[in-house]
């Protein structure tokens, strides 16, 4: 259901207008909007007042936005522009300051948050949900952003399954302008999910996401989440030193896998965790095959190589580039005693496990090696100037892991494939990842700033750099010469691609002097001498009248130059002292 807010039926940017909000949150309201240039719908996330008037946040939240828009993946909700908005509502903005806001992929479906009011989810369904997540954070940390607040809040799961994440780089903007964690968890909406070094104040980094992940993934296995407290405070001290209760004990019938990777992400020191996502991932992906998870040594970025042991009731997760969470099961939450894993079992089946598998790769490799190499690891072909899709089905046929990426190009149209990393006729191990580069076609800058130049001259500018002069029309300027710019659409800074088309205004050289012919000289002053006119005003007293009305004006209502000057004629009678104003 939507409602109308304070911000909507107003046009930002000259160019997304604004309808009715489809969600609140402790950091801004996201309102339904559309996208006048393009015609498609988006979400505009516009920020709060308490937010917005602090200059500190609104440079960082501009620059995270920027970064954040350069990434492009399935698993990633876009970002498609950010701006300051000025005169917004009286009741959200505070005088003097502008509104930041961000303009976003609408994605038609539901947060993570509101299908775990449910209850707990299958573990099965845990795993394509982190999965997911893991493949966003890859994506992200390679670009050098670290997410910073990985909740329920900020995952979605779109109507046909897949998983998105959103949000990128917001938290980062809210940290470095907030003074204390009461007010950072206040702005974010929770601290349940902050890493040990975000509650001591310390630097995150890539593992901070993942510790973050971790504390997801508890809380969708067990139906709540590891620590919980009256204050952010009281969160924050048990992230830094409580140990965390065993999954075990919340849901015994979690896969003792799956205990091992959530407690690793877990971790209260950053070298104890996952040193990567794609590592994160790596473990989950063994559990599926039956294997147990990759894990890092204690205090080293080193792994423990998994080994196979016998069959561990858990779904496979499929190798698909979009991971898809489909047919939810959802249980009700509840308090369940705690079940000892049987360890000695454990490790016994394992030390079997690794025997048989030392036989079989003994049997193989001498008996058939060719043929076992070849099964092992499939040829790469070349997919330059196939579709995204074409390329993405034919990686995963292979049974490889396809991981999406754009890259401007001039030369190679948009949505076709540049290359791949590694490249064609190379043979990699199956389950290995496989960068597609696509064409997102010609390189997006920023709108030169025009203002005050000649038009011709702007318009040269603009022509050079590939972009279409859709119209040029004139308004009266109290002070620009004519035929220099006033401004454009779309402002200075916007996102431009060649091709694009922009708007100018330019100065007529003139003002529209009104009739205050029945004014009081007071009354008419402002409209002849404010900022929007600054005309030189003369007064001249007529004593066959009283009452300080204007009786006469040497210029007449209409068009004049810049910097004229008008006399008025003002009843004063006889002896009448001059008006104020």
């Amino acid at each position: 259901m939507t409602t109308a807010g304070a911000w909507t039926g107003r046009l930002l940017g000259g160019r997304y207008e604004v309808r009715d909000v489809i969600g609140r949150g402790g950091m801004a309201d996201v309102y339904l909007g559309m996208d006048a240039r393009l015609g498609r719908q988006v979400a505009i996330k516009v920020l709060k007042s308490a937010l917005s008037s602090d200059a500190t946040f609104r440079n960082r939240f501009r620059l995270e936005a920027m970064a954040a828009s350069k990434m492009s993946h399935p698993s990633i909700v876009r970002v498609f522009d950010a701006g300051d908005e000025e005169n917004g509502p009286e009741e959200e903005t505070l005088p003097g300051s502008t509104t930041p806001y961000i303009v976003m992929e609408l994605v038609a479906g539901h947060l993570l948050s509101d299908l775990m009011r449910r209850g707990r989810l299958e573990e099965r369904h845990v795993l394509k949900v982190a999965d997911g997540v893991l493949t966003a954070l890859e994506v992200s940390h390679r670009a050098g952003i670290v997410h910073r607040d990985i909740k329920p809040a900020n995952i979605m799961v779109t109507d046909e399954g897949t998983v998105k994440v959103m949000d990128f780089g917001i938290a980062r903007a809210v940290s470095d302008a907030t003074a204390s964690l009461e007010q950072t968890a206040s702005i974010l909406g929770t601290a349940l999910y902050l890493s040990p070094e975000q509650a001591r104040g310390a630097e995150p980094d890539t593992r901070t996401d993942l510790y973050s992940l971790g504390v997801v993934m508890y809380e969708l296995l067990a139906g709540r989440p590891p620590f919980n407290a009256d204050s952010p405070v009281a969160i924050a001290y048990q992230h830094i030193s409580a140990p965390v209760p065993p999954l075990s004990e919340a849901n015994p019938n979690v896969s003792a896998g799956v205990a091992l990777v959530v407690e690793t992400a877990l971790q209260k020191e950053l070298d104890n965790r996952f040193p990567t996502a794609e590592a994160f991932r790596q473990a989950l992906e063994d559990i599926a095959q039956g294997r147990s998870p990759r894990l890092p040594k204690p205090g080293a970025r080193s792994y423990v190589e998994p080994v196979v042991t016998g069959s561990v009731p858990v779904a496979t997760v499929e190798p698909e580039y979009r991971t898809r969470v489909e047919g939810f099961e959802i249980f009700e939450a509840r308090g369940i005693p705690q079940q000892n894993v049987p360890n000695l079992a454990i490790a016994m089946g394992s030390v079997l496990a690794v025997l048989l598998v030392i036989g079989i790769v003994l049997w193989v490799f001498t008996l058939n090696p060719a043929t076992t190499a070849t099964n092992a690891a499939p040829q790469l072909p070349d997919l330059t100037n196939q579709s995204e899709e074409v390329a993405v089905q034919t990686v995963t046929s292979l049974e490889l892991r396809p991981l999406v990426e754009y890259e401007a190009s001039s030369t190679v149209p948009e949505g076709l494939v540049l290359k791949t990393v590694p490249g064609p006729g190379i043979r990699i191990g199956r389950g290995e990842p496989i960068r597609i580069i696509v064409s997102g076609g010609l390189a997006s800058f920023q709108l030169p700033d025009i203002r005050n130049l000649d038009v011709d001259e702007a318009r040269t500018l603009l022509e050079q750099r590939g972009l279409v002069v859709e119209k040029v029309v004139d308004t009266y300027s109290p002070s620009l010469a004519e035929g220099l710019v006033m401004a454009t659409s779309p402002e200075p800074g916007a996102a431009m691609r060649p091709g694009d088309k922009v708007s100018i205004t330019i100065s007529n050289g003139l003002v529209l002097i009104p009739d205050v012919v029945g004014l009081t000289v007071g009354e008419a002053n402002p409209f002849l001498t404010g900022p929007s006119m600054q005309l030189s005003v003369r007064l001249e007293i007529a004593t066959d009248c009283e009452g300080q009305v204007v009786k006469s004006q040497s210029l007449p209502a209409g068009d004049h130059p810049q910097r004229s000057e008008i006399t008025l004629v003002y009843c004063g009678g006889a002896g009448a002292p001059a008006p104020e104003g």
